[in-house]
């Protein structure tokens, strides 16, 4: 049985070592192309306006609020830590009067100022594109017209028989 496989093999390759091949010249190489939808980006900026936040000194120096009499407390405390006697108790007016005003000149408030700005706003557009992904190869063998599609154009067409 190994044998009469073996014998078979053989044979059919000799049969298609000795096939017949046909060179048909090609007569027309028709483009083929594949079409997709594409969605393509396009970006385009608005200026939106902004309010912008920053640290501003209050105008208000005149009111006193819980900083200014904290400040003068410890400007107090520090002031009893000086001198004695009489100077003690102009170190004491001295640092409670220095606090105090230290106190209420630094305090802040948030202030806005407006900015514009750019920003950019992306929308998309869908397109139709082709793109070549081989082609039809034609040409004439008695009167019967054969193609064949390829990635490349060829020049011939070979059939075997």
């Amino acid at each position: 049985m190994k044998f009469f496989i073996t014998f078979l093999m053989v044979l059919s390759f000799s049969f298609s070592a000795f096939a017949d091949s046909i060179k048909v010249r090609v007569t027309e190489s028709v483009p083929i192309y594949k079409r997709s939808i594409v969605q393509v980006p396009h970006t385009d900026y608005i200026e939106k306006q902004f309010q912008v936040p920053y640290e501003c000194k209050s105008s208000d120096t005149n009111s006193i609020g819980i900083d200014t009499i904290v400040g003068g407390i410890i400007g107090v405390a520090i002031g009893n830590q000086i001198g004695g006697g009489r100077g003690r108790d102009v170190a004491k007016v001295v640092g409670g009067l220095g606090g105090a005003t230290v106190a209420n000149n630094m305090r802040t408030k948030k202030c806005y100022r407006m900015e514009f700005r750019k920003v950019p706003i992306t929308s998309y557009t869908e397109e139709v594109r082709e793109r070549l992904v081989g082609y039809k190869n034609c040409g004439y063998i008695d009167g019967r017209k054969i193609c064949k599609r390829t990635k490349n154009k060829l020049r011939y067409i070979y059939l075997t028989y």
